[in-house]
């Protein structure tokens, strides 16, 4: 992603809708050979993205979904940087403050964010992470 400087997975739906304890789970195992990957990746270099990555991620001067094209210039289309991205919710690390139960998600649709259970299903999107601690960050 240009505009935030974070290494997001090219397909925005490989892992479908999942719960959040099994989508932490599936992402921190996430390596090289799945989804598409080439790039020498071992598990735990992946993870969900934080609340405040997907907005920042999110560009809301487009809707269906809220993301730009690469150069930041344009809508988002098919391939380009990303596929697969659907207009819909997924989910984030950030827990709920409120509800260990919750857990925050977004929109891509409009960009809107509220909590959700955790026991709910929801699209899965990985980043590559550094040495970060996730899904503990709280918000709210």
């Amino acid at each position: 992603d240009n505009r935030t400087g974070l290494v997001w997975l090219k397909n925005a739906s490989c892992f479908g809708r999942q719960q959040w304890v099994p989508a932490v789970q599936i992402v921190a195992n996430l390596a090289n050979g799945q989804c598409g990957l080439s790039d020498k990746s071992r598990p735990g270099n992946w993870c969900l993205p934080t609340i405040n990555e997907w907005k920042a991620m999110v560009d809301t001067r487009y809707t269906n979904p809220a993301l730009s094209n690469a150069a930041g210039t344009g809508r988002w289309t098919n391939g380009n940087a990303f596929s697969r991205v659907a207009s819909t919710w997924y989910w984030s690390s950030t827990v709920s403050t409120g509800s260990a139960s919750s857990a925050w998600i977004i929109y891509l649709g409009d960009d809107y964010v509220r909590n959700d259970n955790k026991g709910y299903s929801n699209y899965v999107w990985p980043l590559r992470c550094k040495s970060r601690k996730q899904p503990f960050d709280a918000l709210d």
